[in-house]
């Protein structure tokens, strides 16, 4: 028997060395109407200084070597140890100041006891600029109209076909979908009902905060988490905002990012490997970093499925590689970003070796954080009008934007080297504690401003920390709230706090107000908020809800089989074609449904004789159903007569239902099927002689009705693949254990022997 059927392992390229590395937050389009929002461009480091991971080697048998000599040569302490979260010899290591990143990472990677070394790597989300705005939800179902004033109509079924999947299933809270990201508005009315829970310390958390050293809630300080959270579960039904892919489930909101979008890979570790303790069947993954032998180790470890946005640079993954979404897992899956007329986004990455499938990510509408009620324990209107008339309990620094009251465009005209405006409290203010509560920083803002926006807090007036800086732009028609949850920087007594804008470009109109500073504890949402986003960062949530009603409904499929669902059932589209690995676009009706008449052909170790009881569905019923099968060289055979013998089958062939077939398998595997919903008759002429036959149905059925249009049959005998023998016959008419009551097993191949020529027919009738 000649081979057809090794599996052949290409590797299709070789990761250049090449990879820039940018950090950015939710460029983001707010407001349904209107081009509005704040803009946040401030790069970072690639790695934290001060710090690395390190993973100790693993002995034979299971023991992990000590590092505590090794830390100790160098004066390293251990800042973080992973071993509560089941990666045992992981820690995050605090380095002298005599001893930079690099050295101690050659340090370390010298010694037989580690298994490697590398830097804490900064952590980005993925977003793209504000491009134009499109109707609501469009991305669930796309009618073709105009989604928004003043745009081109979106092209019809250029979607994910949400309507029709929901009718199979709007999901479950059995499944558990983590988001990795900038947390979640876990009060958010229209997330509220879905966010997890869970006792710890005597707290309900809601969640993971890895930036923190205390227990507190994963609460969402940029607004990007959240929308992804939204995308994923919105609640549905509840006259509220929109729905969410999956708006009956369970999001667990891991905050592993900051304010600005921006992380360290260990944080990330830590909330990977949380999610994955704590049963999340989905993670879902909207950033991007380097390589990470840390990042790679706990993915493969983990049964969850992590879904990755590719990222939005319009980069070529193939050649420029960024992680997670590039490794090249059964448990991972990138996705990139499609548009309204179901066309590449024109920021997404691509790679069709890299990036498995596409699904909308251009203006995606879902939840942003809302506004709340405090319990204030400071409050001052500090502004007054349009113009920045101060009142209350602050000071303009000197030496900064002169006048009192001032309009930024009168200093733009008449002071042009006068950039730079600050402000400070006079007086501190006092914190009393709450249990179970984070006091936050309120603010709100109205108008136009690009620039550099610097917060910062000190405890004795002389030593300033920041709580949130970057690059700033926005645009607010109304006025806009914003907050910064205080968390562990503050002091309970003392704390006071000031202000700094520096604008950047003369010719860009600045003319904004800022009131209402308070300091408080959180209260009620009294406004729910919602934006549209763009980047493959909403692309990837959305086929996470997908991942997670797939799982709903068929709990025992594992993350590959999740996966390879979603590629198979995804539609084709001439834009993705090259650019993906299936050059698709994802349905999540087709999936679901494909559920309904999706089976296995299982395998054992050895020769298996199989069958398929229906027709399969077209394009998906050739030998190529066999391709992933290790055969150790062996090829398919089918049984053609008493003359011919075997014969070879080629990928091309069909695989038809009342054929037995013989196939090798190295291992215990599943074969996935996918049948027709197309019932057509079939039948089968069988010669007198053996012949190798399978069942018509795909439950079990005695051999005297399954072979009732047969008169001239005899004996039939099955293969136990499990053991490598042949069963007892079952005889025409015969009793006991070789009764023709016995059944004829669904996917189970038989010889069959017939004294004379006959018609096999599927069916009664």
């Amino acid at each position: 028997m000649r081979p057809i059927l090794r599996k052949v392992i290409i590797w299709l390229f070789v990761c250049l060395a090449v990879f820039f590395y940018s950090v950015g937050v939710a460029d983001e389009t707010r407001d349904s109407t209107k081009t509005t929002g704040i803009t946040n461009f401030l790069p970072d480091p690639p790695y934290v200084e001060g710090s690395i991971l390190v993973q100790a080697k693993t002995e034979p048998d299971g023991s992990v070597n000590s590092l505590s000599d090794i830390h100790a040569a160098i004066g390293a302490t251990i800042t973080r140890d992973y071993e509560a979260l089941g990666i045992a010899g992981l820690s995050l290591v605090a380095l002298p100041d005599t001893i930079s990143v690099q050295d101690a990472i050659r340090y370390y990677s010298g010694n037989p006891n580690v298994a490697y070394a590398e830097p804490d790597y900064y952590v980005s989300a993925h977003t793209t600029p504000d491009d134009p705005e499109f109707w609501r939800q469009w991305g669930l179902s796309n009618t073709g109209t105009p989604y928004k004033e003043n745009t081109t109509p979106g092209v019809f079924g250029a979607d994910i076909s949400a309507l029709s999947g929901w009718n199979e299933t709007t999901g479950t809270d059995g499944i558990i979908i983590a988001v990795l990201d900038t947390g979640a508005d876990i009060g958010h009315p229209d997330l509220a009902g879905n966010i997890w829970s869970m006792s710890q310390s005597g707290l309900v958390l809601h969640g993971l905060n890895a930036l923190e050293e205390i227990a507190v809630e994963p609460w969402d300080d940029d607004g990007h988490g959240t929308h992804c959270a939204g995308v994923i579960g919105m609640i549905g039904n509840n006259n509220l905002g929109g729905a969410g892919v999956a708006w009956n489930t369970t999001i667990m909101p891991i905050k592993v990012l900051d304010y600005r979008g921006s992380g360290k890979l260990s944080d990330l570790a830590f909330g990977m490997a949380y999610a994955t303790l704590y049963n999340a069947s989905i993670i879902s993954c909207s950033f991007g970093t380097e390589y990470s032998r840390t990042m790679e180790d706990i993915i493969r470890q983990s049964p969850a499925l992590f879904v990755c946005s590719a990222g939005n640079y319009a980069t070529d993954l193939n050649w420029i590689p960024q992680y997670p979404a590039c490794y090249n897992f059964s448990n991972v899956m990138a996705v990139a970003a499609t548009d309204p007329q179901d066309e590449l986004s024109w920021f997404s990455n691509f790679g069709n070796r890299t990036v498995h499938v596409g699904a909308p990510g251009t203006d995606i509408y879902s939840t942003i954080p809302s506004g709340y009620s405090y319990t204030s324990v400071f409050e001052d209107p500090t502004f007054a009008g349009e113009n920045f008339t101060l009142t209350g309990n602050w000071t303009r620094i000197p030496g900064t934007m002169p006048g009192e009251p001032v309009s930024l465009q009168a200093i733009l005209r008449d002071y042009p080297d006068i950039s730079t405006f600050v402000i400070e409290m006079n007086t501190s203010v006092d914190i009393p504690s709450e249990e179970n509560k984070i006091p936050h920083l309120i603010w709100e803002v109205k108008g136009d401003f690009f620039g550099y926006q610097t917060i910062e807090y000190s405890n004795d007036i002389v030593n300033w920390t920041s709580l949130w800086d970057f690059d700033t732009e926005f645009h607010e028609d109304g006025w806009r709230q914003l907050f910064i949850p205080l968390n562990s920087v503050y002091t309970k007594s003392g704390f006071r706090t000031r202000y700094t804008y520096t604008l950047f470009k003369r010719d860009v109109p600045s003319d904004f107000s800022i009131r209402n500073i308070r300091i408080g504890y959180r209260g009620e949402a009294i406004k729910p908020e919602y934006q549209y986003m763009s980047g493959t960062s909403m692309a990837a949530p959305m086929v996470s809800g997908m991942a997670g009603l797939i799982k709903g409904k068929k709990p025992d499929l594992t993350a590959e089989g999740v996966k390879q669902i979603i590629m198979d059932t995804a539609d084709p589209l001439p834009s993705l074609q090259d650019k993906t690995i299936t050059g698709a676009r994802v349905n999540l009706s087709a999936a679901l449904k494909s559920l309904k008449k999706r089976d296995e052909i299982s395998l054992f170790p050895g020769w298996n004789h199989v069958s398929i009881p229906r027709r399969l569905n077209p394009g998906y019923d050739t030998a190529q159903i066999f391709a992933s099968v290790n055969s150790s060289g062996h090829s398919v055979l089918v049984y053609v007569n008493n003359t011919t013998g075997y014969r070879t089958l080629s990928m091309n062939d069909t695989v038809v239902p009342l054929q037995g077939y013989w196939v090798y398998s190295s291992s215990t595997m599943a074969v996935p099927v996918r049948f027709s919903d197309q019932i057509i008759p079939f039948s089968r002429e069988i010669p007198a002689g053996w012949s190798s036959i399978g069942g018509w149905l795909e439950t079990d059925l005695s051999a005297k009705e399954t072979f009732h249009t047969l008169t001239a049959w005899s004996y039939a005998t099955g293969y136990d693949a499990l053991v490598q023998q042949y069963e007892e016959p079952i005889i025409r008419g015969g009793t006991g254990n070789q009764s023709d009551e016995r059944p004829i097993r669904p996917y189970h191949g038989y010889w069959l022997y017939c004294s004379q020529n006959g018609t096999f027919q599927a069916g009664f009738g």
